[in-house]
């Protein structure tokens, strides 16, 4: 079982409305006050389109396979005490993967990771929207509007570039056996969801809307 993100846009009274009342988030489709705002998800497909679109989420998550890799060793919790052995244990890990050690604080966010992960700081979030998995991620309009300026400049061809089941089974991109998929769900599935969060960013942008993470 893992975790829904939900994309809602609404205006800032639609905004206001909602943390007085969060419940209401799930039927705005059918609640006329919520005209023109919007509701979406894509599964727990997120963290899979994020390896697609930002190296830097691939970097990420390079990391986090090592780490991952060293807390699985018998004497993990030695290694955890020790800064220079759990070093030296992180680089022989990221050396059988094939890539550099580097530290996770050094990796730079980016638009996209932003806005497919609804990435941000506690004061970006709102407590009142938490359904369980922490408090939702809130973009203002003006952020939303870069984050619609990075899709809409984002070449599609990359998807199909970072799109390599080996390398995503190797590194665990969103807890999917790879080797078992097909490599038509990159076309089926993974390019069209990514097209409907891009189109979600741009009408978000074309309101002057919130955008709203939600995790579920």
């Amino acid at each position: 079982m893992g975790i829904v993100a939900y994309y809602v846009h609404v205006d800032a009274d639609q905004l206001k409305t909602l943390k007085e009342k969060p419940a209401l988030v799930w039927n705005i489709k059918n609640d006329a006050r919520f005209n023109r705002a919007a509701i979406i998800d894509v599964d727990k497909d997120w963290q899979i389109l994020s390896w697609l679109a930002s190296p830097n989420k691939r970097r990420e998550q390079q990391q986090t396979t090592a780490m991952m890799r060293v807390m699985d060793r018998r004497n993990a919790d030695e290694l955890m005490q020790d800064d220079k052995k759990y070093d030296k244990a992180i680089a022989e890990e990221c050396a059988k993967l094939g890539v550099k050690p580097e530290n996770m604080r050094d990796i730079p966010s980016d638009p996209m990771v932003r806005a497919l992960e609804g990435r941000g700081t506690e004061k970006q979030r709102e407590a009142a929207f938490n359904f369980g998995f922490g408090g939702a991620r809130v973009f203002a309009p003006e952020e939303v509007k870069i984050i619609a300026v990075s899709f809409s400049n984002f070449k599609e061809s990359e998807l199909n570039v970072n799109f390599n089941r080996k390398e995503m089974h190797k590194f665990n991109v969103g807890g999917v056996n790879w080797l078992n998929e097909n490599d038509t769900v990159l076309n089926n599935f993974l390019i069209p969801s990514f097209r409907k969060v891009s189109r979600f960013y741009q009408n978000a942008a074309s309101l002057n809307h919130y955008v709203l993470v939600i995790y579920r």
